[in-house]
């Protein structure tokens, strides 16, 4: 029936109206298109370093939230010179190993300045089979989804039986070596990707997954850097900006953490933030300079900062700290790792 037809014919508006309402619920309940998903968990693609050495890239690494150090794969650094951490800004700065657990393959890394404010946690609980997880085989790339599939046994470095580890399905590429398994949600820390090892049963090497507890115990035995700490985050301005006083450059304050030495000192931060230009009367022009005059030094120490502000040069004391322990969690229950493997000989037949 057609809208004249309902508004000539009494008994013919009822059912117009009816197949009107009828028509909206049919729209309110048609499927909708879904909603497209962000490229990559946010989160956990800005904690994504790479770590390299004469410039050429090793392993993937995950920043920890508080202290700024880097999880990373130690197999993969076997052999290289001089470590650096490239951040997701660009930057780059020196490394050097803090923890390793040699039979796992796991290392932990700490940068010799500064340190990157946007570091992951490690999760409470430790993951259970079929757990949804999410890793990045490079640090611009979109994530890779996936599942812990089981727990297996695998033959690591010096032929060491690690048990518990975990099989992901589908395997991560070679390239995601290094990085961490998060939560696909909140991002936190459930494991990392280690280089291919052997399967006990099968035989056949693949990328596996170190465990939570074991990334726990490596951190706890780490215990407190002997490093100073600052919490500033720097990006390097080169020499010949119409800011700078330096000809060299001098690094410009990004990021102050607000516990850290540097917010004690009242240094400001942002994209106008104060511009550091000299360490007790040395000019500095790179985040690696910065960290070889601090590097020699120890927590208590106090040193003075050249700071350009408002067109003038400023000193600014300022007195190193510890860097601050990881968040505390409740540990889960340690993996197991065993003395080297015998290899498994086959049944005789009769």
């Amino acid at each position: 029936m057609t809208r004249a037809g309902c508004a000539h014919h009494p008994e013919g508006t009822i059912p117009c109206r009816v197949r009107a309402v009828v028509a909206v619920f049919a729209l309110l309940l048609a499927p909708q298109p879904a909603r497209s998903q962000p490229a990559r968990p946010a989160r956990a693609a800005r904690a994504v370093v790479s770590v390299e050495s004469q410039q050429e890239r090793r392993a993937l690494g995950v920043v920890l939230a508080g202290t700024g150090r880097i999880l990373t794969s130690l197999e993969a650094l076997r052999g290289a010179g001089e470590l650096s951490v490239v951040y997701p800004d660009g930057r780059r700065d020196r490394a050097r190993l803090v923890a390793v657990d040699a039979p796992w393959g796991v290392a932990l890394l700490e940068g010799e300045a500064g340190t990157w404010p946007e570091g992951l946690t490690l999760a409470t609980r430790d993951a259970r089979t079929r757990d949804p997880v999410v890793w990045f085989s490079a640090p611009d790339a979109p994530p890779s989804r996936g599942t812990f599939a089981r727990r297996r046994s695998f033959v690591g470095a010096g032929a060491t039986l690690l048990r518990d580890a975990w099989e992901l399905d589908p395997v991560p590429a070679a390239t995601a070596v290094g990085g961490a398994l998060s939560h696909p949600d909140d991002g936190t820390v459930l494991g990392l990707v280690l280089p291919p090892g052997r399967n006990d049963i099968t035989g056949a090497e693949f990328p596996f997954g170190a465990p939570l507890s074991v990334l726990r115990l490596l951190i706890e035995r780490a215990g407190e850097s002997s490093r100073p700490w600052v919490g500033i985050t720097f990006a390097e301005v080169l020499g010949g900006h119409a800011e700078v006083a330096a000809p060299g450059g001098g690094l410009r304050v990004r990021a102050v953490d607000p516990d850290g030495p540097g917010a004690r000192a009242g240094l400001r931060g942002g994209a106008n933030g104060d511009l550091v230009v000299a360490v007790d009367g040395r000019p500095v022009h790179s985040i690696s300079a910065f960290g070889e005059l601090v590097a020699p030094l120890r927590a208590g120490d106090t040193i003075t900062l050249q700071v350009l502000r408002r067109g003038a040069v400023t000193d600014v004391p300022i007195t190193l700290a510890p860097r601050p322990r990881e968040p505390d969690a409740a540990p889960p229950t340690p993996p197991r790792a065993t003395a080297p493997a015998t290899p498994r000989r086959a049944p005789r037949r009769p």
